[in-house]
């Protein structure tokens, strides 16, 4: 039996119904304003910028953590040169406390450009293995560091351990909806100097908010990394203190005391503190 022409204006309905979905969905398998939202961040060019960069893509902006008191931190992503979909995320945080990961981080150290005094160009760093083994998040935190503020001077001057991580918590649930695409990726946490404070504390912040997180904020979080190590030169041994920052007398004194002793004995130091 011949089936009914629907009417016209059901016709009418599904058609717009149709050209609506094209149109709010990219190739890319995301939401149109996502997109435009991460196309605002996306960066075209930078000055002496190599032409390495046709090879992935970069983004970078303010994610506001607090709109009561206007504060938003600035990052810099980086997404891996092959596969990035694929591959895990890694956070990046500099110590000081102060020190910009975006300054420091990605500018002398780990990040695909390195900027050098005096020089009007910016150096191919996208040789180095992390860069093409995972998608890299340079973030300066807390709010006053590098390019991150608040609008309110007493969150400037009151900084602090406590405060920080949460901080960087907000970032993230805010940044992984911006960025949806990378939710399910393996995410990472690495920093060196007084990183040793805040990247374990981040971590604890994640592990207890992901246990009450709803679908949509939880992180898909794998681990952890800290610098720390013992280097021996001729005649010279250099040490780094886990966790303890550039005051180490005063937040790991017993570490200190045990560094002092073993080099007015002349004694090697030992693999474990006491």
């Amino acid at each position: 039996m011949k089936q009914p022409t629907p009417p016209l204006c059901f016709l009418v309905i599904t058609s717009l119904a149709f050209a609506f979905v094209a149109a709010r969905w990219t190739p890319r398998g995301l939401d149109a304003e996502i997109e435009a939202l991460q196309e605002l961040d996306r960066v075209i060019g930078l000055p002496g910028q190599p032409d390495c960069s046709a090879k992935f893509r970069h983004y970078s902006g303010y994610v506001t953590i607090d709109e009561h008191l206007g504060k938003a931190l600035f990052y810099w992503f980086f997404e891996a040169t092959e596969n990035p979909a694929e591959k895990p995320l890694l956070l990046w945080l500099n110590g000081g406390p102060g020190c910009s990961s975006i300054g420091f981080g990605e500018g002398q150290e780990l990040g695909p450009f390195l900027v050098r005094k005096d020089v009007p160009e910016l150096i191919n760093l996208s040789r180095i293995h992390c860069f093409a083994a995972a998608n890299l998040i340079f973030l300066d935190a807390p709010a006053g560091v590098g390019f991150s503020y608040s609008n309110t001077s007493v969150e400037i001057d009151r900084p602090g351990d406590n405060s920080t991580p949460f901080g960087s918590y907000a970032f993230l649930v805010k940044w992984f909806q911006r960025f949806p695409q990378y939710r399910e990726n393996e995410f990472y946490i690495a920093g060196e100097s007084y990183s040793g404070h805040y990247v374990p504390q981040l971590a604890n912040v994640i592990f207890d908010e992901n246990k009450k997180a709803i679908q949509e904020n939880y992180i898909n979080f794998k681990g952890f990394m800290v610098g720390g190590w013992t280097i021996m030169y001729e005649g010279l041994t250099f040490v780094t203190v886990r966790g303890a920052g550039h005051q180490v007398p005063t937040i790991a004194p017993k570490q200190a005391l045990q560094v002092a002793k073993h080099f007015l004995t002349n004694e090697p130091l030992p693999s474990v503190p006491y």
